[in-house]
């Protein structure tokens, strides 16, 4: 467990650098005449074919320590009390790509992406009220400063 507790931040910021070139090539596609359901669905077509990168990479928290999985060593038990909730994940994230895109193409990057990156609040929220995750002062904090960040970037 303390190799993840260590490795929580280099994943982050790799994953802003990543969702940072989302966005921008989203906006670029935009740009070029590309309607924002054809850039949605394209955006999709190359999700798809980055799964198997996905795959190969994939570990749980508690496969950590051990090999990396592959679709040969997916736990039944882990997909049958959490793949409802992953395949809801990405409805959710399907659908909040096409708004996305659909505010890409009707605004200017910045506001759009600081605007949709203020989703912290709200998954803190949800995660202290059905994870039972603790919300602490600082927590508090940096949502408010999420917010007012939004807010200053949107003007």
């Amino acid at each position: 467990m303390a190799a993840l507790s260590q490795s929580w931040l280099g994943n982050s910021l790799v994953c802003v650098v990543l969702y940072g070139l989302w966005g921008f090539l989203g906006k670029l596609a935009l740009v070029k005449g590309l309607s924002s359901s054809q850039q949605a669905t394209l955006e999709k077509l190359g999700f798809f074919l980055c799964m198997p990168l996905v795959m190969r990479g994939s570990r749980s928290a508690a496969e950590v320590e051990g090999p990396a999985p592959s679709f040969s060593t997916f736990s039944v038990t882990a997909l049958r009390s959490g793949g409802l909730w992953a395949m809801l994940s990405g409805a959710c994230a399907a659908l909040a790509s096409k708004y996305y895109s659909q505010a890409m193409a009707q605004g200017q990057a910045g506001p759009v992406s600081a605007l949709t990156a203020s989703y912290p609040p709200i998954t803190m929220l949800l995660a202290a009220a059905f994870t039972k995750e603790r919300i602490t002062g600082q927590k508090l904090l940096g949502s408010l400063f999420t917010l007012l960040g939004t807010f200053f970037f949107a003007r």
